[in-house]
């Protein structure tokens, strides 16, 4: 009798427990599934979210030619105010796949990054790991941005040209919102990627310069620095470097590259030596009387990249240290991880320390392959 008591007992809570599996249960066709918002200044006080919502196939009915995706427009005084919005009009916000967010650049200039990242940040619901990213005009402008092909989404585009950082140098790596945040709690400026509508088409075109400090954006840079900074920050996993020789192209491609910068302190005076090694392919040369089985003529060309990539560099960095004063590329890291306490002593005054710091370049060019085409030859028939 005490057996089937407790096996009853059992059974109950098994009951329970099953019935109670559902009890988060969310129709799909009453929520609207975000994959991006573009977040704009409104007025002086007031913000814009432009979100990007997929819409969901029902039973086939959806048509061939729909894009896939709606976008909803809220406003605010703040933040949270606009996201409630959102159900005077349309279904609540899902975040749970949200994977962008872009800053329009009134927006991120003119308020506090990580202050209009707070409620996203705080909803559990929100992957730490969505991308922010920065646009050089109004986010609204590039989630509206109706693309030539219009079975893209646009924030899906802009996701996925992330990670073509193999083939091009000029792509940055990714700045996620959590990573974002604890670069606002140390004070430590970054870069993130900026994107651009031009034509009707979606382009990384650049970054964004974000101050630490401040926690706003303080400029951009062109994509052509952001390989050169990449080059410093070690981030490099392949494109390409052009040059000429003898009024010819030539064109180097990098297959692999490594980094090493050394902080030195003498006399309370900061300078740094960066180190860069990279092999790749030649893999292209115009020269008419090219021969690359001639090993004087690849060192010929080894030399020339690397007076072109170290240019390159020297000037970017130089840009950073002379007109926006503050070290977006991590150098502080370096320094502090070698001088730990005169960090300590020093760290407020990080960048003007990064203002007046020697920096000593040495670049280094391994050419490894040049493809099927080699030498110039002569043949008999």
């Amino acid at each position: 009798m005490r057996g089937r008591r407790v096996l009853f007992i059992f059974l109950s809570c098994c009951l329970i427990l099953l019935s109670s599996g559902c009890w988060d249960l969310k129709d799909i066709e009453k929520l609207s599934f975000v994959r991006g918002v573009g977040i704009d200044e409104e007025d002086e006080n007031g913000v814009k979210l432009t979100y990007q919502n997929l819409v969901p196939k029902t039973g086939g009915t959806q048509e061939a030619d729909s894009p896939g995706y709606v976008n909803v427009v809220s406003k605010g005084k703040n933040v949270l105010e606009a996201v409630s919005n959102v159900a005077l009009k349309d279904p609540p916000i899902y975040s749970d796949h949200l994977k962008i967010f872009l800053f329009g650049k009134n927006q991120a200039e003119h308020h506090d990054i990580q202050g209009t990242l707070n409620h996203f940040i705080r909803d559990d619901e929100v992957r730490r790991s969505s991308y922010l990213l920065v646009s050089r005009n109004d986010a609204s402008k590039v989630i509206n941005q109706k693309l030539k092909s219009q079975q893209k989404v646009p924030v899906e585009h802009i996701f996925e040209t992330s990670k073509n950082r193999s083939f091009n140098g000029k792509i940055l790596l990714p700045t996620r919102i959590g990573r974002a945040s604890d670069y606002f709690q140390m004070g430590i400026s970054f870069l993130v990627q900026s994107v651009d509508a031009i034509n009707g088409e979606l382009i990384y075109d650049g970054a964004g310069i974000i101050d630490g400090k401040t926690r706003k954006l303080i400029g951009f840079i062109p994509s052509k620095d952001v390989q050169s900074l990449n080059w410093v920050m070690d981030r490099i996993s392949g494109g390409v470097v052009p040059a000429t020789y003898k009024d010819f192209p030539i064109t180097y491609e990098i297959k692999k590259s490594k980094t090493k910068v050394e902080p030195y302190l003498n006399n309370g005076k900061i300078s740094f030596k960066i180190c860069i090694q990279t092999n790749g392919k030649l893999s292209e040369d115009q020269y008419p009387p090219e021969n690359s089985y001639d090993a004087q003529y690849i060192k010929r060309f080894e030399q020339i990249f690397s007076k072109k990539i170290k240019g390159h560099i020297q000037k970017a960095v130089s840009h950073m240290q002379n007109e926006v004063g503050v070290d977006p590329i991590f150098l502080s890291k370096h320094f502090r991880i070698k001088y730990p306490d005169y960090w300590e002593k020093h760290r407020n005054e990080w960048d003007t320390l990064f203002q007046e710091a020697d920096i000593e370049y040495d670049v280094k060019v391994s050419i490894l392959n040049f493809g099927a085409e080699g030498a110039t030859k002569s043949f008999k028939w």
